[in-house]
């Protein structure tokens, strides 16, 4: 019989809650949220707690958490100024950059320059995107739900336009081998996307 850790979320401490989340929940993808606030000054953040939530429209999710004060970060406050944010899928290529994103900077600095990364122009968003990566969400804000004691903010945004390099798309589909996707773990650790495994639905057809 296993030796089970057993953890009551109403008892134990928050980082260890969120050690024992953030440590199952593995590997998630990693994206850049770019967003302009409405002086102008664009801002680049990188988020794991993302995923697709509708299909029609198309409409992703990303969680963003307030600052230890309990104020809300850049990110969420040019996507509530606008409505508008770029959702950037982060590869391999680029990974380091996206963990320097990660820094604190001030909110007069832009990650763009800090980073050395290429704003690209959007086309039904005044966001930019990240040039260096080849998927790009362009979404307008939808909803942003406050979950929790803390209001912890769920941002759902529907997805307006789709950039896909087809350079890493083989017969109509993403291609995870040209694609090079990065995920994150847990601590200070990310991953590759590894080994990867096929099995057919029995009907053979993809979904």
């Amino acid at each position: 019989m296993p030796d089970y850790l057993e953890l009551d979320p109403t008892t134990a401490e928050r980082r260890q809650v969120y050690r024992m989340l953030v440590g199952s929940v593995v590997p998630r993808p990693i994206g850049w949220a770019s967003t302009v606030s409405n002086q102008g000054r664009t801002n680049l953040a990188p988020f794991s707690f993302f995923t697709v939530v509708c299909v029609v429209p198309p409409m992703i999710s990303l969680t963003i958490a307030r600052n230890p004060n309990g104020s809300e970060k850049h990110t969420l406050k040019n996507v509530r100024q606008t409505g508008e944010f770029c959702f950037n899928v982060v590869t391999e290529p680029v990974w380091k950059e996206m963990v320097d994103s990660a820094n604190g900077f001030p909110e007069e600095d832009s990650e763009f320059d800090e980073t050395g990364l290429t704003p690209l122009p959007s086309v039904k968003i005044k966001p930019p995107r990240v040039k260096e990566v080849p998927i790009h969400f362009e979404c307008r804000l939808h909803q942003v739900i406050e979950l929790g004691p803390n209001r912890h903010p769920l941002v759902i945004g529907e997805v307006v336009l789709m950039h896909v390099d087809q350079a890493c798309m083989t017969d109509g589909y993403i291609d995870m081998r040209k694609l090079h996707p990065i995920g994150r773990l847990n601590g200070f650790f990310y991953s590759t996307i590894g080994e990867i495994f096929e099995r057919k639905f029995d009907d053979g057809q993809p979904r």
